[in-house]
């Protein structure tokens, strides 16, 4: 990049602390991010992460007042979900582009809201997450073109997590978690199902099952109110008889268990590894051949959001990218058209469990 993207933070909890900020001073990325503002609610947090971090910014409590004042080519929120909608909207209406950590609204009605909003406007609106961003699923998707996998009938996607409270958190409350807009299908599941529309198309139609399996949780000695479902299974139909079953839960002892997305196809299966197995993130096995052989694997070299390495956690290739295509002109691929479909399917997700009704989808993106 010939100059350095300046990023304005808002919400300086628990992700900004693990993967943003450590990765924002990197010798390999420092030079392409400025950090000049960040804002967060809890006094001397923003100031405290500044010194910690050695960034040249100036820290806010005030979200007003640093979209005012604050100079920024990016503002990256990272706020709790509940809250995304209404800040969104307020840095669109304020002239900036913005990148949102997932999911970047509670309800499909607000995402495309403020999708037409960034469109009036002629702003940017990414929303994490970027799972095209990741080069293996770049190359899941040239194995499709090509036919390799055949016509996909079925795939499952997992989402499993033991819970924030049973990680550590440097002190900042996970509450919010099992209220409402909280939850784990917007919080792990919706990687699975990011990554299934972006290969499969736009869904058609949801179906499901929810309840709150573990309601006694605990942290820092106290009893969390836990009214988020926090066990949730869902059957999504992509059309044309191709089906896949989808499972989010906070129940889950070993986050790094099992294929982030399975894909059987009628000639060929792939397995994407997510995080539990990045040094194999992506294999396929084949009825027929490929290259000699019926079993391939991918160990991608560099990602797209290059310059970064392939180390880099994905949250910070999500803005990387969008970094590179600010400079570039071109159009990102963590575009929030795709992320307000992936809202309606666990929004109506969600109700289809209630009712036990199945529910139509109606937004949809160019595929």
């Amino acid at each position: 990049m010939s100059k350095a993207t300046k990023l304005a933070v808002l919400g300086s909890g628990f992700i900004a602390y693990t993967d943003y900020y450590p990765a924002f001073v990197r010798e390999d990325i420092r030079d392409l991010v400025e950090v000049t503002a960040i804002c967060d609610p809890v006094s001397g947090r923003a100031a405290e992460h500044i010194e910690k971090f050695g960034f040249s910014a100036k820290a806010y409590t005030d979200y007003d007042a640093m979209l005012a004042e604050a100079e920024m080519d990016l503002l990256i929120v990272l706020s709790p979900i509940p809250l995304h909608y209404q800040q969104v909207k307020k840095a669109l209406l304020a002239g900036k582009n913005v990148y949102c950590q997932k999911t970047f609204t509670e309800t499909a009605a607000e995402a495309t809201e403020l999708v037409a909003l960034a469109k009036e406007k002629g702003l940017i609106l990414c929303a994490a997450p970027g799972q095209m961003v990741l080069a293996e699923n770049q190359e899941v998707k040239k194995l499709m073109e090509q036919g390799v996998l055949g016509k996909v009938c079925w795939a499952r996607g997992f989402g499993g997590h033991p819970g924030h409270e049973k990680q550590e958190l440097f002190g900042i409350d996970p509450s919010w978690y099992y209220k409402k807009g909280g939850g784990p299908m917007g919080d792990v599941a919706v990687y699975s199902i990011t990554t299934l529309v972006n290969l499969l198309g736009p869904a058609k139609r949801v179906c499901g099952f929810s309840g709150i399996a573990e309601p006694d949780r605990f942290w820092n000695g106290k009893k969390l109110d836990v009214q988020m479902d926090d066990n949730t299974y869902l059957l999504i139909d992509f059309g044309e008889s191709r089906f896949a079953a989808i499972t989010g839960n906070f129940c889950t002892p070993q986050f790094r268990c099992g294929p982030l997305v399975e894909m059987f196809g009628t000639k060929g299966i792939a397995r994407i590894g997510g995080w539990s197995k990045r040094e194999v993130p992506f294999e396929y096995y084949t009825s027929q051949p490929v290259n000699g052989s019926t079993y391939g694997w991918y160990q991608p070299a560099e990602d797209i959001a290059a310059p970064s390495k392939p180390e880099t956690v994905h949250t910070v290739q999500d803005v990387l990218h969008i970094c590179a295509c600010m400079e570039t002109g071109e159009k990102p691929l963590n575009t929030a058209d795709r992320a307000a479909h992936v809202i309606e399917i666990i929004e109506k997700g969600y109700e289809a469990a209630e009712t036990g009704r199945t529910m139509e989808l109606t937004t949809t993106f160019d595929f």
